[in-house]
Order: structure tokens, then sequence, then C-alpha cells
């Protein structure tokens, strides 16, 4: 029993000594946080961002890493997907940037590249491991706030960014497709021109081209799973009812769409109302004089708190707001498109994998969603309050149009 009493004893004296390193580590960095916000941090920082060099005690910009942080975020707006990146990177011989010496030499990896686009270090900022941001410009920027916001639209617009093989990356729609009835996304299927052989009877060797043939259909019908939706459209039906009858519907689009309209409501709503609770707790202090009542300290503690709570809720508004704000106008959108039709059907599946990605991404801008109905017929909703209905062979059947209304 001695020697239990005596391991529990060093057990607890143990926990109590990292406790206390802890609060020291603790209590060292709030410190340098502080001074990191207010401008006073003099002593080196752990962990400086790989694209940035500290010559002469100062924190600059690497050139060759920036050109090529850069080079990744244009890549990565204009529709090259990270699996993509890592390998323009990894072909040309990219040195990798990871601290680790025996990961740097295994090259680019998936993980450190969507870590760059999603870091915010990039625009000078330090943001704690909890997401504090303690200082707006304490590293020298690397990437622009536009560029930044840009990255931030396309990668929000991508829920996986899955490897897809060249030769079945040929649908512009994805991710915007779905069925009117249970909601769920289509199926896109494919055939190839793939030649086929059989036996005759006497022994004789035909071959046959496979007829190629594109569809679109409620996945969950397909599967069988609580939807009977039965229709099935030709996929080449509404990627060309897309590109050449509703593209040139939406030149009379208002510039400016409802997410942005409802963000900037809401932030001026937001405003007003911090505007009040400082007012109140001015005339909450004038009321204080040299009395200090419990009950008014207690208000003015509440409306300091809800001012803050609002306060943050108005910044993140304004951060999602800028976000919108980044994407590209529907003209050049549209632009986009028109200047990479060309290419949309080429015969080299790098080219035609890399047009097509990048439209992709601009429909989805552009669009809000297409609905296969159980009637052979589909709805294109540029958005939520204009929709446009055409049959199983691109026909315009009916629809709303309320822009020129608005």
């Amino acid at each position: 029993m001695i020697d239990i009493f005596k391991v529990v004893i060093l057990a607890d004296q143990a926990h109590q000594e990292s406790k206390v390193k802890s609060g020291y580590t603790k209590a060292t960095w709030e410190k340098r946080f502080a001074a990191m916000a207010d401008g006073t941090q003099t002593k080196p920082i752990p962990h400086t961002p790989t694209w940035i060099d500290r010559i002469d005690g100062k924190l600059v910009l690497n050139a060759h890493r920036t050109a090529v942080l850069n080079e990744i975020y244009d890549l990565y707006i204009n529709g090259v997907g990270i699996h993509r990146i890592v390998t323009i990177l990894n072909d040309r011989g990219e040195a990798g940037w990871s601290t680790a010496v025996n990961r740097s030499k295994n090259g680019w990896f998936y993980s450190y590249v969507w870590r760059l686009l999603t870091k915010r270090a990039v625009l000078g900022e330090y943001v704690t491991g909890d997401g504090k941001t303690i200082a707006a410009d304490f590293y020298p920027q690397a990437i622009t706030a536009e560029k930044f916001n840009r990255a931030q639209v396309a990668l929000s617009m991508r829920k996986s960014n899955r490897k897809v093989p060249a030769t079945r990356n040929n649908s512009l729609l994805t991710k915007l497709v779905y069925c009117s009835e249970c909601g769920g996304g289509a199926h896109y299927e494919e055939t190839g021109h793939r030649d086929q052989t059989y036996k005759r009877k006497n022994g004789e060797i035909a071959h046959y081209r496979r007829q190629r043939y594109r569809r679109l259909r409620c996945d969950r019908a397909r599967r069988k799973h609580n939807c009977d939706n039965p229709t099935i459209l030709k996929y080449d039906v509404i990627e060309k009812t897309v590109l050449d009858e509703l593209l040139p519907r939406l030149v009379d689009r208002p510039q400016e769409d409802r997410a942005v309209k409802e963000l900037r409501a809401s932030a001026a709503e937001l405003a007003r109302q911090i505007a009040v609770k400082q007012q109140q707790q001015s005339n909450l202090l004038d009321a204080l004089g040299d009395s200090a009542s419990k009950a008014v300290m207690a208000r003015l503690a509440a409306l300091e708190a809800e001012t803050e709570a609002q306060q943050n809720e108005l910044e993140a508004k304004n951060k999602q707001l800028d976000v919108l704000l980044a994407a590209p106008s529907d003209k050049d959108d549209t632009a986009l498109i028109a200047g990479l039709r060309a290419e949309l059907e080429s015969q080299d599946d790098e080219v035609r994998t890399y047009a097509r990605g990048r439209v992709n991404i601009a429909l989805r801008r552009l669009l809000h969603r297409i609905e296969i109905t159980p009637y052979d017929t589909f709805i294109i909703w540029p958005d939520e309050d204009t929709w446009w209905r055409f049959d199983e062979n691109g026909t315009l059947l009916d629809g709303e149009q309320i822009w020129r209304a608005a």
C-alpha cells in the first residue's frame, strides 16, 4: 500500500507541475498576442509561414515562393482542381515547402495546397488556432484580399475535390441538376465510343462501334430509393439549351443578387443596433456619475456583452459580403464561357478537362439549379425567382421572368 501511495503522490506532483508549466506557457502566449495586437511584438514568433523569410530581424516575402503561391491561387480560381495543381507542381520539380525534411522530399500534397488556399496568413493576418484574429497586418501580405475571396468562392462551390479521370470529366452541369420531386442530385451516365466484337455462327469475327449516349436522371429513382421520378433526359440537350438558349437571357439580370441585398440589409440593421446600444451605454455612464449602482453596472455590462456579440456578427457578415462581391460578374462569366466553347469538345483530354472544369464553375455562379420533372421536362432556375421550362428536345414551353419588374 505504501508503494501505491508513493505512485499516486508522485503522479499528482507531476500533474501539478505540468499544470503550472502549462499556465506559464499560456500566460506567455497571451502576452505575445497582446503585443502583436498593439504592434509592440519584437521577439520572433515560431512557425513563420513558409513563403516568408526573416532578414535582419524583419519579415519579408520570399519572391519565388510568393510567385508560386499566387500561381496556385490563380490556377484554382480558374477551375484547376487541387489534385491537378499538385501534379503541375510536382511534374516541373517544384521543391516542397514542408519544414519536415522527409515530407519535403516527397514533393507537394493535396492537404498542403488546401491549407495554402484557406490560410488567412497569406493576407498578412495572424489567426490563433481557435480562430481569433490577433493582428490584421502582422505578416507582409502575399495574396490580395480580392484574390483570396475569389478562391473562397471557388472552394465553397466544390464540396469535394476528388480526382476524376479525364475521360469521364465531361459534364458541365456537375452539382447543378436535381430532381424536382425528391430534391436529390441527378446521376450522369455516359457510354463512350468503344469497339465491340462478337463471333458469328460461321466463325467470322465482326466489329462494330457502340453508340455513344449521355443521360441525366434522378439518382434516387435510379437506385429505387424513395423516389419514382421516371424521366431520363439527354444530357446533350440540356447542355445545349443552357449554353445556347439560357445564357443570352441572362443579359437583363440585375448585377446584385438577392444574397448580396439580404446581406447588405442585415449588416445595415446590425450596425444600427450597435449604434443604439453604444448610445445606451453612454447614457448609463452619464447617469452613473459618482454613484456605483449595482443595477446600472449590471445593465452596462450586459450592454457591452450584447454589443460585442453583435460586432462579431457584423464582422462575419462583412467578410461573407466581401466573398460574394469578389465573384466575377455575369458578363465576365458569360464571356469566359464563350471563349472556351471551342475547347469543350477538344480531342485532347487535358484541354477538354481544363475547359469544362472552368465552365462548370462559371455556370454554378450563373445558375441557381436545374430540375428534372416527372413529365419529361426540365426547369432551369437562374435564381430563386426566375424559371424556364423546356421539353425533352430543349423547346421552351413556359417560364416566369420578373427581373424587369424588379
